[in-house]
């Protein structure tokens, strides 16, 4: 790779490569209990919340997904009991989110082998190849959401 659109094409092609592959293997970490990575995910950014019941929009998101997405996982972790759908108490159009205790216990069982995953993935990286892994990803986010700006800026001006 000689120039920088060729290191930016093998970027982009193995940022897909690479969560599929992660897909596939936290699914198999999960397998034998019916969960998915996802469905993981989700829990993650369910608890990035400080009063524990974020609003389906706000996880939405968080995660970078759309609403419907967010609300079809959610509702296979209600089937499990993992999760509550709880109405806004000012707003009830609002849906809120809360996990419930067998979801927390469940998880905590599982901190050790989530672990040993991310230890497996990470092995083979220094810690300054890390620092610029989260730098450049942080940059990258940062770039889509300025793209997600311009985008709202063109609709207001073309609705004026």
């Amino acid at each position: 790779m000689d120039n920088s659109l060729d290191r930016e094409k093998f970027i982009f092609g193995s940022l897909f490569l690479l969560t599929n592959k992660l897909q596939v293997k936290g699914d198999q970490l999960f397998e034998e209990d019916g969960m998915t990575l996802r469905q993981w995910f989700l829990t993650v950014m369910i608890l990035q919340f400080q009063d524990g019941t974020p609003t389906l929009g706000e996880v939405s998101a968080l995660m970078g997904t759309s609403h419907q997405n967010t609300k079809q996982l959610a509702k296979k972790l209600e089937e499990k009991n993992f999760l509550r759908f709880i109405k806004d108490q000012r707003d009830g159009r609002i849906l809120r989110l809360m996990l419930t205790e067998q979801s927390h216990q469940y998880w905590k069982l599982r901190e050790n082998e989530g672990d040993i995953f991310l230890n497996k993935l990470f092995c083979d990286l220094t810690n300054e190849e890390l620092k610029m892994m989260v730098s450049g990803i942080t940059k990258m986010l940062g770039t889509i959401e300025t793209w997600d700006d311009e985008k709202k800026g063109e609709n207001e001006h073309e609705q004026n």
